[in-house]
């Protein structure tokens, strides 16, 4: 055994000794003066500028960028509250929980908001982007520099990278930001780590730092720049291994745990902080939504929905080679699912992709020692697009083109090398002197790539017009895909918000914003889905419109709108359904995450309960009504719109008391409410007996809260409210209603106590 162990040892020491260690690399790059990196940083602000320049101007906000920027109060101001709420709160605050944390992001949306004072002007937002995609081209290249050492192909990647059409959307698009900062975190944090590895001793703790600040703010910016690591690690295995063991396995250990002592470890810092602040986050908040109709993978089994993933890879590769049609979504059921009998070209594409992708690999294998800048942008276009592949964990959209920005970088230096490796092929074959043989080939390879660069920036220039609205965006995109519910949602939505906007609303494309709903609710019916699958806000627009259509032909004929009430009711009602669905899907994640039954609200689209009251109220139907604005009501305690609405029931119905006690609840919630003094006014004025309502001797119409009537009206409104709150399970604001009512307006307390003893504690049981 000795014996043995003798050899081995010996036989180790022999390898060590036969394979000498690679020389450490002193600088990144060959060294070629300041001159040529600034002409090149300057040639790709050139070709940005001339790809995206129809984007320099005040486009709008399409697409989500109303409700991430437009829509969120955090961006209005810059003060102490607000940069609070900014890093306490998920991304899409206050209108979803989508469990994406971006305060960074979202930081930088206020910038231009309220210390540039962009506003509502999206000139500015657009120059920010551009400023970022410039700089990541030129990270671009110097990272394509370090892999490469050619000035030439480290510049048309970039150039490529720069122009393809598939960055669009997230360039033009200005919450595409979140992935213009993930990209400049994971390529300068690279080039931060490779510097480090030209150094020694203490000469690579300011790199390493450099590493940990470029990763903590990209991964702040967006969570899928912890990438970086496998970035890393791919750099390092494919250009610093080296020999230390003769087995292979135990020479990776050996080489990784070499480099995780005296590298990776910068990353703990931020992985760890990033990792803690989202948990203290989303702990308070209620589970994130994956609607199905966004990703319809969530539905289906496991090898179906990797089956299907694998054929959305196909579609993305084609995209990258032929980016002719392109789209910001691709919904349910623009994709459909793999059938495993494969009878149709449609299922066949997920059999072509699987063998491209297989392909690829053991190209990509093949070419380790070959080709190491080849292998390294192989791996890194798989590497960094995995995480939003689908192959792993399904996630909240079943394709996307902004999952390309990332990954197209790899794609970009694959071409480069690609074109120049095919010029050296062919110059060889052809009958020319030994000295154009020489110049012929890089002048055919900058030919042929600068003709692509030009290409896909003209593309580019042509996509970006579609971005400057939300009419222009989805005209184009329900044309490239069809079958997609949400495109024909969002074109009849801003084909609405269109027609709203005017004075006053005649609402003029009424027939196409209809042709369109029902558009989408073909697509959402074509075949049979479970409610929790299907999303109640088709049938909520579908119903608001054929109300709209209703008082448009009532303004001729009171009783022409009837039936396009009818409808509206009936379209509303299926809403219902899966809206229901959604809540006890909510009830049981909230349970499974540890909550009781008596900490979890239900939660629901209130303006589904708002928009089917009034179409009851158009058919007559005062009771089924206030059903309905009741449901609004449990759903959104503190919105004054619901407390209103119940009041034009009772008012028809003719319970004034009711109808002034609902009015008080709506002002108090909203004391600028003018509607409803006007509406209460009005009512005291038939049921005042006394005539103390109204505050005599005020400049303006007011409340006389000392009047006997108005006084029981306050204090029922109170305990009205303090009732919601609780049913609501909200119980800080029915502890604070109380206090208000006992202590401002001397309510008796025994109808509170029953209601809320004493006793009862003051904590939110969530949001």
């Amino acid at each position: 055994m000795d014996t043995h162990r003798k050899e081995g040892a010996a036989l180790t020491a022999e390898v060590h000794a036969s394979v000498p260690e690679l020389p450490r690399k002193t600088a990144l790059w060959l060294s070629i003066g300041l001159i040529p990196h600034l002409a090149v940083v300057f040639a790709l602000g050139a070709i940005v500028q001339l790809t995206f320049s129809n984007t320099l101007r005040n486009t709008g906000f399409a697409l989500d960028n109303k409700f991430i920027i437009l829509d969120d109060p955090r961006l209005r101001e810059a003060n102490r509250t607000n940069l609070r709420l900014v890093f306490q709160e998920d991304y899409w605050w206050p209108k979803a929980v989508s469990g994406l944390y971006r305060p960074l992001t979202t930081l930088s949306y206020m910038f231009n908001y309220a210390v540039l004072g962009n506003g509502t002007n999206s000139t500015g937002y657009h120059w920010f982007n551009f400023s970022l995609h410039w700089l990541n081209a030129v990270l671009v290249y110097f990272m394509a520099l370090v892999l490469m050492e050619n000035l030439w192909h480290a510049l048309f990647t970039a150039a490529l990278f720069a122009t393809h059409p598939i960055v669009t959307e997230s360039v033009s698009n200005i919450i595409g930001r979140a992935d213009l900062f993930a990209t400049a975190a994971i390529v300068g944090g690279l080039l931060c780590y490779a510097k480090s590895t030209t150094m020694n001793g203490w000469r690579k703790v300011p790199w390493l730092a450099a590493l940990m600040v470029v990763t903590t703010v990209g991964e702040f910016c967006k969570e899928s720049a912890v990438v970086v690591l496998g970035v890393m690690a791919l750099y390092d295995f494919t250009y610093r291994m080296q020999r230390r063991h003769p087995n292979w396995f135990a020479n990776l250990i050996a080489n990784f745990s070499e480099f995780t002592i005296k590298g990776y470890v910068a990353l703990i810092p931020p992985f760890a902080g990033l990792w803690y602040v989202r948990s203290l986050v989303f702990e308070k908040l209620r589970p994130p939504e994956l609607p199905f109709v966004d990703n319809p993978l969530v539905g289906w089994d496991f090898w179906t929905a990797r089956m299907t993933a694998i054929k959305v890879i196909g579609k993305y590769l084609w995209l990258l080679l032929w980016p002719q049609t392109l789209s910001c979504d691709y919904s349910y059921n623009q994709i459909p699912m793999v059938n495993w009998h494969f009878s149709t070209w449609e299922d066949l594409k997920a059999l072509v992709a699987l063998i491209s992708v297989i392909t690829v690999i053991l190209v990509t294998i093949r070419n380790h020692h070959r080709n190491k800048p080849l292998f390294f942008f192989m791996l890194f276009f798989f590497g960094t697009f995995l995480p939003t592949s689908n192959l792993i964990v399904i996630i909240g959209s079943i394709m996307a083109e902004r999952f390309m920005y990332l990954p197209s970088i790899g794609f970009a230096g694959c071409v480069v090398i690609a074109v120049y490796a095919v010029s050296q092929r062919i110059i060889p074959q052809l009958s020319i002197s030994a000295r154009a043989r020489l110049i012929s080939p890089p002048v055919l390879s900058c030919s042929a790539l600068s003709l692509i660069v030009l290409a896909y920036g003209v593309r580019a220039f042509i996509r970006n017009f579609d971005w400057d609205n939300d009419i222009a965006l989805w005209s184009a995109d329900v044309k490239v895909c069809p079958n997609s519910f949400k495109t024909h949602k969002s074109l009849a939505y801003a084909l609405y918000e269109r027609d709203q906007q005017k004075t006053p609303p005649d609402f003029p494309d009424i027939d196409r914003i209809i042709e369109e709903g029902e558009k989408t609710r073909a697509v959402m019916e074509d075949k049979p889905l479970p409610p929790l699958y299907r999303t109640g806000i088709v049938y909520l627009h579908l119903g608001a419109y054929y109300r709209i259509k209703g008082d448009v032909i009532a303004q001729r004929a009171l009783d022409a709108g009837r039936p396009w009430y009818q409808k509206s009711a009936e379209a509303l009602n299926a809403a219902i359904q899966p809206d229901r669905a959604f809540n006890d899907d909510n009830r049981k994640k909230e349970l499974a995450r540890g909550h009781t039954l008596d900490q979890i609200p239900d939660i629901g689209n209130q303006e589904i309960y708002w928009n089917l009251g009034l179409a009851y109220i158009r058919t007559g139907q005062y009771q089924n009504a206030l059903k309905a604005y009741l449901y609004m009501r449990h759903l959104a305690p503190t919105n004054p719109d619901a407390y209103l609405s119940i009041a034009s029931v009772y008012v028809v119905d003719g319970k004034t008391e009711d109808a002034a006690i609902s009015l008080l609840q709506a002002l108090l919630l909203d004391g600028n409410r003018q509607e409803a003094l006007r509406l209460l006014l009005d009512l005291y004025r038939q049921i005042d007996r006394e005539g103390c309502a109204v505050a005599p001797n005020q400049p303006q119409l007011k409340l006389n809260a000392d009047c006997p009537l108005v006084h029981n009206h306050i204090c029922s409104a109170y305990s009205g409210l303090v009732q919601v709150f609780l049913d609501a399970k909200q119980v800080a604001l029915a502890q604070q209603s109380k206090q208000v009512a006992l202590k401002t307006y001397n309510c008796a307390a025994e109808q509170f106590q029953k209601l809320l003893p004493d006793s009862t504690t003051t904590t939110s049981p969530g949001k």
